[in-house]
């Protein structure tokens, strides 16, 4: 169920019960009001009645009570008028059928006391009010009087106001449901362009704004989405540039909590490649400053892609070489195997390359790469208002060495590194050399490939 029609059912459901509770008070306040009105025309009529009647009783002057009963009845609202004697036997009455008989009085009714009794009793479908008066003479009982007068006037009148009130109350009903389905209408709209923006943004699309119809928590709410939509096109971009210079780990890592970042390192396993152009010098200098760049955007790309498929962080570029890192920022469990895999792929996607070089009659390129996994410093170094995400340490130096004595083609790992991935890959040994930095030789050995690839 949508929230409009919610929103409608709602405010129908609680007008129609407001409605139809007020309704029914105001017709409950108009019969009781009524209903005492009643009684006291009646209380009057039966006094003025039994007042004139008391001396025609004493007189035993039928024919002047039934007069009496006569212009009584001529009232709309009386029902009956009885005059008895002493004994209840009817002298005058308006059913003249009953005169000269005892008076019969509903049964619900209360005796004649020595007061004004009325009383409400259904006769014939409608409600009478019922009065009898004791009449005496010098304080002596001579008779008494019986007057009840009817209540369908105040039925007809509470019929129309009823009546009234329904079609009042129709009319109401049928312009709040109108209303609430416009309100919810009106509502429920900037709450659909909030759905539709949210998917928006889920799509990707950060450059969407909405339109801000009014300044209510709805409007302040729509506020709020362009403002948060316009952030996250912000860092949108930032992100998209930043993945231009350093790798997506550390650019995500920023923008997740850039207060997080400060000036500290810790000791990580890792895993560093170099790579570097073999003759970049001499190739640059029969090449135009374009063609220069160009052949560097061409390895570069080659670089980058092959770095972050295997997941891992190019630190830096170094003239026509880079550095990658891998096991840091973002850690896997074989990041040694990762680092040589990418070594490997840099090799073929440069092979590719001097190939359509040649191809065009231009100088091949060719690689050497030096790669060693060992314990390192990673983390920012720099100043706060410049920095970059690096790992230092000797067996960082120990990569840039191997990666100076590799020949082209060639990608050289240490003893130690062979030890972690011997298992997984084919190389040859090369033999103990001296390596600088290093007073003792070491072991190293050429990367052919990895088993199974």
């Amino acid at each position: 169920m949508s929230l409009k029609l919610k929103l409608s059912l709602v405010i129908t459901v609680v007008l129609v019960l407001t409605v139809v509770l007020l309704s029914a008070m105001l017709l409950r306040q108009q019969q009781e009001a009524l209903t005492v009105e009643m009684v006291k025309r009646g209380r009057t009529i039966a006094q003025n009645l039994a007042a004139s009647a008391k001396n025609p009783l004493v007189s035993e002057d039928e024919p002047t009570l039934n007069l009496l009963v006569k212009e009584a009845m001529k009232d709309p609202d009386v029902a009956y008028v009885a005059i008895t004697d002493e004994k209840g036997r009817a002298l005058a009455h308006s059913d003249m059928h009953l005169v000269g008989r005892p008076l019969e009085r509903p049964a619900r009714l209360k005796p004649l006391g020595s007061g004004l009794l009325d009383q409400t009793y259904a006769a014939e479908g409608a409600d009478i009010i019922d009065f009898s008066i004791p009449l005496s003479f010098r304080q002596v009982p001579v008779g008494a009087l019986y007057i009840g007068v009817s209540q369908r006037a105040n039925a007809a009148a509470l019929a129309r106001a009823r009546n009234n009130a329904i079609f009042v109350s129709g009319t109401m009903v049928l312009l709040g449901i109108g209303g609430a389905f416009a309100l919810g209408k009106v509502l429920s709209r900037p709450i659909s362009r909030l759905t539709e923006g949210t998917r928006a943004i889920k799509d990707g699309n950060y450059a969407i704004e909405l339109h801000v119809d009014s300044s209510d928590e709805i409007g302040k709410l729509t506020r709020s989405f362009n403002e948060m939509a316009a952030s996250l096109k912000e860092k949108d971009a930032i992100k998209r540039a930043f993945t231009r210079y350093v790798a997506r780990e550390v650019v995500s890592e920023i923008l997740q909590d850039p207060d997080k970042i400060v000036l500290t390192g810790e000791r990580r396993d890792v895993t560093v490649l170099f790579c570097d152009v073999r003759g970049f010098t001499s190739i640059s200098e029969r090449l135009s400053p374009e063609e220069v760049v160009s052949l560097l955007n061409a390895f570069y790309t080659l670089m980058i892609d092959a770095t972050f498929k295997h997941e891992g962080t190019l630190d830096k570029f170094l003239g026509d070489g880079v550095m990658a890192v891998f096991g840091a920022p973002i850690f896997h469990p074989d990041h040694s195997v990762r680092a040589l895999r990418t070594a490997l792929a840099m090799q073929t996607g440069i092979r590719e390359l001097s190939a359509r070089r040649v191809a065009e009659g231009k100088d091949p390129l060719k690689i050497g790469i030096g790669v060693n996994a060992g314990c390192a410093v990673a983390g920012n170094v720099g100043t706060e208002q410049r920095m970059e995400y690096t790992v230092i340490g000797d067996s960082v130096n120990l990569a840039s060495r191997l990666e100076s004595y590799a020949k082209a083609g060639q990608i050289l790992i240490s003893s130690d590194t062979h030890a972690l991935v011997k298992s997984a890959i084919d190389a040859r040994p090369l033999g103990r050399m001296k390596v600088r930095g290093k007073e003792d030789e070491i072991d190293v050995y050429e990367v052919l490939g990895v088993r199974g690839e």
